[in-house]
């Protein structure tokens, strides 16, 4: 059917696109269309709203508009509404009269609502046929019906879409997390493509991608990168089995945290070489020499809020500023020794954003020793971390569980720097 009278709006609104194309939807639409439930639509509707630009208030507004229909159908044919503004507001709880305003006029602009506005603007029937009203047509919801539910369900089927792959970038991301901590534990903490893994990953979901083919392509990279790691892990294992040195009984042992009892001491701290406690001796890291009982051997001994280390892997404050040279250069002062890599640490710790009591809860894990190392790392990657403050009560927790110590971070910062500068030694 052609549009052969157009309803204007009364005063100074003028006629519009929108006005248009809702009155020559209800002129071309069949007689008799009708919609069985207008609730469900208004639901349909209020999934889709992105779509026809309409906000919240305005859905609450059609929704009031729509409770004036005594019936529950919806159809071409006695679908004008006219009540007053007071009401209206009443019924869309409470609303401001010009917050009122602006949602009726998104509605007509959307094409859902036609006005048909009387000579004087003011909305009253037109003796006992409600058909001849002046006020608000909801016909054009009727006639739009279909629309309106093709575009819930692409809404719907979008909403899938982003859930399937933020599940498949959760999964990912825990099986790369523990197949990279894995390789770490095998290797002693030297595996560089397991710190890579790491890296990337952290890098990697510290991005929010908010459309679903953005977290489709989020989640494809991230297997990718899982595909990678199998096939590490793959050598890593076929490299252990074929060595001569294999200790048969690794697998047993793999992980003194899990299992066997271990030694805490009642103020533990990770020591480097070159640290020296009040007595004046060195410790190295994560081992412990027993030499009071006859037929004394060499011990792991586990400290609470450390990782085994590999033999003879052991720095100085030389190594780790090696490693972590933005700690000097943010301290303004040289570092020559453990007590200047401490305060320079002190000194850094504000401008991470690190709060005075998470900062008291890595040292009380990792000692004050551990707590300086791992902010030096912190503060060499802290482009690709989002946080430092929730970063660093993370890396406490798993100190706390025994399974985190900064070394292997060290030991990868160093292999990235040697990559950059190939020619030169890094330690001076």
């Amino acid at each position: 059917m052609t549009l052969t009278q157009i309803s204007a709006p009364f005063g100074a609104r003028k006629l519009s696109a929108g006005m248009l194309a809702a009155q020559q939807a209800v002129a071309s639409c069949a007689p008799a269309a009708m919609v069985d439930d207008k609730w469900r639509l208004l639901r349909a509707l209020t999934d889709a709203r992105q779509a026809f630009r309409l906000s919240d208030r305005a859905i609450a507004v059609l929704s009031a508009l729509l409770s004036f229909l005594p019936s529950p159908t919806l159809g071409l044919e006695g679908a004008i509404v006219f009540p007053s503004n007071r009401k209206l507001s009443d019924r869309a709880h409470g609303i401001s009269e010009s917050t009122l305003r602006r949602a009726i006029a998104q509605l007509v602009e959307a094409g859902l609502v036609i006005r048909r506005d009387s000579p004087n603007g003011k909305r009253y029937p037109k003796g006992n046929d409600p058909a001849e009203a002046f006020g608000f047509d909801l016909g054009a919801l009727a006639a739009r019906a279909d629309e309106i539910e093709a575009a819930a369900a692409a809404v719907k089927a979008e909403r899938e879409r982003e859930r399937q792959a933020r599940a498949r970038i959760t999964v990912l991301g825990r099986d790369i997390r523990k197949a990279a901590e894995y390789l770490l534990q095998a290797t002693d903490g030297t595996h560089e493509g397991a710190m890579t893994a790491l890296e990337d990953l952290a890098l990697r979901l510290g991005q929010r991608p908010r459309s679903a083919a953005a977290l489709e392509e989020q989640a494809y990279e991230l297997g990718l990168m899982m595909a990678r790691l199998a096939a590490l892990t793959v050598a890593q294992e076929s490299a252990a089995k074929s060595s001569p040195d294999k200790d048969n009984c690794q697998d047993m042992h793999a992980n003194p945290v899990q299992n066997d009892g271990h030694i805490q001491d009642s103020n533990p701290e990770i020591s480097f070489e070159g640290e020296h406690s009040e007595t004046g001796e060195g410790r190295s890291v994560g081992t412990e020499t027993d030499t009071d009982a006859p037929g004394s051997r060499q011990r792991s001994r586990q400290q609470p809020g450390t990782t085994p280390l590999a033999a003879g892997q052991r720095f100085d404050v030389a190594t780790v500023i090696a490693a972590c040279p933005s700690l000097r250069e943010w301290a303004g002062f040289a570092i020559r020794d453990w007590p200047d890599l401490k305060r320079a640490a002190e000194t850094v710790r504000p401008a991470l954003g690190i709060s005075p009591s998470a900062w008291m809860d890595a040292v009380d894990a990792m000692g004050e020793t551990g707590a300086a190392v791992t902010l030096a790392t912190i503060l060499e990657r802290a482009e690709s971390i989002r946080t430092p403050g929730g970063y660093l009560r993370s890396l406490v927790a798993k100190a706390m569980a025994g399974k985190f110590s900064p070394a292997p971070i060290v030991v990868s910062l160093l292999k990235a720097r040697a990559r950059a500068t190939p020619a030169a030694g890094l330690i001076n």
